[in-house]
């Protein structure tokens, strides 16, 4: 990777350290986009040798100096100190040692963990910090972060552990994203312990799928502990996704499950089976989720169906001990605490709930296809969604600068209506009928019912729904200028076109301007190249030809001017080609 590793654990580490954190956005993109993890690496040296370095970080740049860890050892004693589990004694010698030495890796993590926590705090970054491994003398630690604002925007509980025994201590999840950081952890180090680690084009072995279910599991099994008598129910999950999967006399499953302790202040059980059914005889349970409904739930305690039941009170949500599972159809379900939506599971893969609507994001890209709509009709705009939002059916609204015109255009196969600016009730009755509602850039509406035309197009898909295709080949037509907004029945909300974040177009020209400087020098860096490379490798889609023209330029120099040792593996980046659909309304 470079000529000269300065921080040197193993020959690989710069191999192993860009793969895990390739991977990392891969894996926790699946659950939102919003996320974009890095990864970096931490070793600490065993035992004095001559020529190491104590400390070891991967890569260099990576924002933390190795000074800052210089105490971590009596850090870690510290710690190692002041927990009540380094006084305990086993009357069995091994046993005694080895459960020794493990809480003192465990201090150690944390000693590594607060270090850099208090490094970050100022940056704004989450970070979490894997168990070590020892490889070549060193312990090695895989270090996650993500943006401290992104991650905090998720609902969380806020119970992180529960103290069953003063050796046994059950850590909960307290969200989908939160077992995923664990699990990936977990993934993370498992290539530590075979030989040459970072040689291959995967880090982490198990399917990506996978992985996502056995979050799942984890994250269920941990988060309902404070509501269930049984602990670890790590098999609700499977439970759920076969229920869903179960169809009654054709029909697939609607409705409510309460989990929670029995005696529940908040529970009232109208009806209280003679004896209690095990939630692992599905077909049973799937027959009595046609009773359940919004008033009346089914009630399980987490390992037997109780009986039938309803809330009533004000629930104190910091108890963490009540919980909603819905069954919303087939092979679909969530998992809710507190009116707040956790997970939605979907043919077994589980996900975050996606908001229904950022508002910024609707008014920036209305903004950006309407360059003359005013403040007032955003609002107008945004209250009209929202409320549509509500249609527990799924509705399309198209929002069209000649929504007049189209409404014309489309009488045959619409229901043409006297234009009005519909309000929060009718909005909700006029969305109720199957087709599209056609509004003007006003809010103003002209049509309902509407049965969308246009081509095939590339932005399709046949994961989704006729609704949804229908919108992307309307709005596609080259002549539309128009907005869709998809509202499926699972709630799930789309905005089409979903336009790219703007970005400040100093951000490219400040990094373009380094570039240039460093390659006009006689001798190159690949240490400098990278991260600026890099960047400009995620950022690809905001590169206009003429950047593209002069990156690829700079990097054919760079690597002409770069001296590369034998045996060294370095990086060269696909050709930059600037994106078609790039404009200037991309910067702010």
């Amino acid at each position: 990777m470079r000529t000269l590793l300065k921080y040197y654990m193993w020959g690989y580490q710069p191999h192993f350290q860009m793969g895990l954190e390739r991977e990392a956005k891969e894996i926790f993109h699946e659950l939102s986009d919003k996320l974009n993890p890095s990864v970096f690496l931490v070793g600490i040296l065993c035992k004095p040798t001559n020529g190491s370095h104590p400390i070891c970080v991967e890569p260099e740049e990576c924002g933390i100096d190795v000074a800052a860890f210089k105490d971590v050892d009596e850090l870690a004693k510290k710690i190692h100190a002041n927990d009540s589990r380094s006084k305990i004694f086993h009357t069995n010698a091994e046993y005694h040692k080895r459960y020794h030495d493990d809480l003192k890796v465990e201090c150690l993590q944390k000693a590594v963990q607060e270090i850099i926590n208090t490094h970050f705090e100022r940056a704004g970054k989450m970070s979490f910090v894997s168990r070590p491994v020892i490889l070549d003398n060193y312990e090695v630690f895989v270090i996650l972060q993500f943006e401290k604002t992104v991650y905090e925007r998720f609902y969380s509980l806020q119970r992180s552990e529960i103290v069953i025994s003063k050796t046994n201590i059950l850590r909960v999840d307290k969200s989908l994203i939160d077992a995923l950081v664990h699990i990936f952890l977990n993934e993370a180090i498992n290539p530590l312990y075979k030989p040459y680690p970072g040689v291959g084009l995967r880090m982490i072995k198990t399917d990506k799928s996978e992985l996502l279910r056995v979050v799942g599991a984890h994250f269920i099994g941990t988060a309902i502990s404070a509501a269930s008598d049984y602990r670890g129910t790590y098999d609700l999950f499977d439970i759920c996704n076969y229920i869903s999967a179960l169809k009654y006399e054709g029909d697939s499953g609607i409705g409510k499950l309460i989990l929670s302790r029995q005696n529940h202040p908040n529970l009232n059980i109208l009806i209280k089976l003679a004896e209690p059914i095990p939630l692992k005889n599905h077909r049973i349970v799937r027959k009595l989720l046609e009773i359940a409904s919004e008033k009346l739930a089914l009630y399980t305690d987490g390992n037997n169906i109780i009986g039938f039941a309803k809330l009533e009170g004000e629930y104190n949500p910091s108890n963490e001990d009540l919980f909603i599972i819905n069954f919303m159809g087939d092979h679909v379900w969530e998992l809710s605490h507190n009116s707040q939506t956790m997970m939605i599971v979907k043919y077994t893969i589980p996900h975050l709930p996606t908001n229904k609507l950022d508002k910024d994001n609707f008014h920036s890209i209305l903004k950006r296809i309407f360059t003359k709509i005013s403040d007032e009709a955003l609002q107008c705009l945004w209250k009209i969604v929202t409320s549509a939002t509500e249609q527990k059916h799924g509705t399309l609204i198209i929002v069209s600068e000649d929504a007049a015109k189209e409404a014309w255009r489309l009488k045959n196969q619409s229901i043409l209506i006297e234009p009005l600016m519909p309000d929060e009730g009718l909005i909700k009755s006029i969305t109720s009928i199957d087709g599209a509602v056609l509004l003007d850039t006003s809010g103003v509406c002209h049509s309902i019912g509407v049965i969308l035309d246009g081509m095939a197009t590339q932005h399709g898909t046949p994961s989704r729904g006729a609704r949804y295709n229908s919108a992307i080949r309307y709005v596609d037509i080259p002549e539309n200028k128009a907005v869709a907004i998809i509202i499926s029945e699972d709630g799930m909300v789309d905005l089409y076109p979903n336009l790219k974040p703007q970005i400040k177009k100093s951000d490219i020209e400040e990094r373009l301007a380094i570039l240039r400087n460093h390659i006009s020098q006689p001798s190159v860096d690949y240490d400098t190249f990278r991260p600026i490379m890099n960047w400009f490798d995620e950022h690809r889609f905001y590169i206009m030809e003429e950047v593209c023209e002069e990156l690829n330029k700079l990097q054919e120099e760079f690597y002409s001017k770069l001296k590369m040792n034998v045996g060294e593996i370095y990086i060269k980046y696909n050709g930059f080609k600037s994106n078609p659909d790039m404009n200037e309304t991309y910067f702010f």
